[in-house]
């Protein structure tokens, strides 16, 4: 009994722990400047949009202090075209209501997902005692498998289809059409277009895959090492 209630134990701290890591890669660059600014250069947003990269950066950092809830609004004027301009117009920001509240929202996941890891798992360890450490390496890699066929599939079909999975990202996680923006006249849409989107899942996969290696490694060097210590200890 003790050792199935480990298992389960680390089993759920370890889909928990992933699952935090994920959202906290998501994180890393979602709402970094330094991505922004890069894929601005890469994409001449500044020239396609006609706005200085000054004005640019100032735009981006509000837009993303609004998400992360450090802004109150997105009222803000910018020369675009030549003209000062209000930057977004009501659809827009009715939309990023909807990318905000997502975004704290996963945020919250993370946040709790990582911390009930940490209770679970050192609840396996107060019950496990000595074989806990044993549990959990081969509970995370158990695990793993099951984060590697899902995440796989996800990855797969964006590598196939972008356009088709940004799509479906849109339907699951918004109840309305308010994303479905004008490239021709919505600074939105123009600052943040399917290729900086593209690039954003692609750096966000390989961050987590990197740490997710990293944690998988661990595992199975930390199981490589209790069976050695075992076996020296049975041979002693």
């Amino acid at each position: 009994m003790r050792k199935k209630t480990t298992a389960v134990l680390a089993a759920l701290g370890s889909a928990l722990l992933i699952l935090g890591l994920l959202i906290a890669s998501i994180e890393m660059f979602a709402v970094s400047q330094d991505f922004y600014q890069r894929e601005y250069k890469k994409l001449g947003t500044a020239q396609s949009i006609g706005i200085s990269e000054d004005d640019l950066a100032r735009v981006t950092d509000k837009l993303l202090r609004y998400t992360t809830g450090a802004e109150d609004n997105l009222d803000m004027q910018a020369e675009i075209q030549g003209q000062m301009q209000e930057v977004f117009g009501e659809r827009e920001k009715a939309h990023m209501v909807d990318v905000k509240a997502l975004y704290l929202g996963a945020r919250t996941v993370r946040t709790v997902s990582l911390a009930l890891a940490a209770v679970l798992i050192a609840a396996a360890f107060l019950i496990g005692k000595r074989d806990a450490l044993r549990v959990l390496c081969r509970s995370f890699l158990w695990v793993s498998v099951g984060f590697v066929a899902v995440v796989g599939a996800i990855a797969l079909y964006a590598a196939v289809d972008f356009t088709a999975f940004w799509t479906s990202f849109h339907h699951v996680f918004f109840t309305n059409d308010l994303w479905l923006l004008d490239p021709r006249t919505d600074v939105l849409i123009q600052m943040v277009p399917e290729q900086f989107f593209s690039d954003l899942v692609a750096r966000i996969i390989a961050r987590f895959v990197s740490i997710f290696l990293t944690l998988n490694i661990a595992a199975a060097a930390g199981l490589i090492y209790i069976k050695r210590r075992g076996r020296a200890a049975a041979e002693g």
